[in-house]
């Protein structure tokens, strides 16, 4: 299993925290009761005693439970997918892409780049804040489907590496990793790549897009975001 650590801020609570990394808000013993969390339980006691500046360790036991490509509506020659994770919806959760757009890059983007390309907002995330407050749904679900023309010289492998992440402050950690695709044939014809679990070096790529990753006016960097792959401990 995979964690996030938090360190606690004025007036946030443990059901709070609990509510913002996906579970039930009345679930907070499950975090409490973690053994990871053992030495801040006997030195609290009880969750009424923690303090601001103390790091709770929360299991993030969140899965992808389905990942499906479909037909598009109406164009049996467009393919998307629909992937799907378990959990609540937690405000700390949500999704990251990077992108792999071979010959065909959209606008002045770079070919490997995070998505969205180009960026809609200054944040890294697939989803943008204004999205997901017209659809809170889009923190358990993602739906993406490219399209590119025929390119005159050769078929263009466009490849996505999608992952949940959890977000502490501006630190991403990412788990849950998958890579799906879609070949756009020279011919017209496009193939679908199915969605499967990402390669360790596949993840490390991915991170690296993320670090020098460009949001609508500034990058990740510069607006203070770090990216990690979520610990184990």
């Amino acid at each position: 299993m995979v964690f996030e650590d938090v360190t606690l801020k004025h007036g946030e609570t443990l059901s709070q925290i609990a509510s913002d990394y996906g579970y039930n808000s009345w679930d907070w013993k499950i975090i409490w009761d973690h053994h990871i969390n053992s030495d801040l339980k006997n030195k609290r006691q009880k969750p009424e005693n923690l303090l601001v500046g103390d790091k709770i360790i929360i299991p993030l036991p969140w899965k992808i439970i389905s990942k499906n490509m479909s037909v598009y509506p109406n164009n049996s020659n467009r393919f998307g997918i629909t992937v799907n994770r378990d959990g609540a919806k937690g405000n700390k959760l949500r999704w990251v892409q990077t992108v792999f757009q071979d010959n065909q890059p959209i606008g002045f983007t770079d070919s490997f780049c995070a998505d969205a390309c180009p960026g809609d907002d200054d944040d890294p995330f697939y989803y943008t804040t204004n999205e997901i407050k017209n659809n809170s749904n889009y923190r358990k679900s993602f739906y993406d489907a490219p399209w590119r023309g025929p390119h005159p010289l050769r078929t263009t492998a466009w490849r996505a590496v999608l992952s949940i992440c959890s977000v502490s402050d501006l630190q991403v950690s990412v788990f849950e990793s998958i890579v799906w695709g879609v070949d756009f044939g020279k011919n017209g014809i496009n193939t679908k790549y199915p969605p499967r679990k990402a390669t360790q070096q596949e993840i490390s790529g991915h991170l690296r897009l993320l670090k020098i990753g460009k949001g609508k006016t500034k990058t990740f960097k510069d607006g203070g975001w770090t990216f990690r792959e979520a610990p184990i401990y």
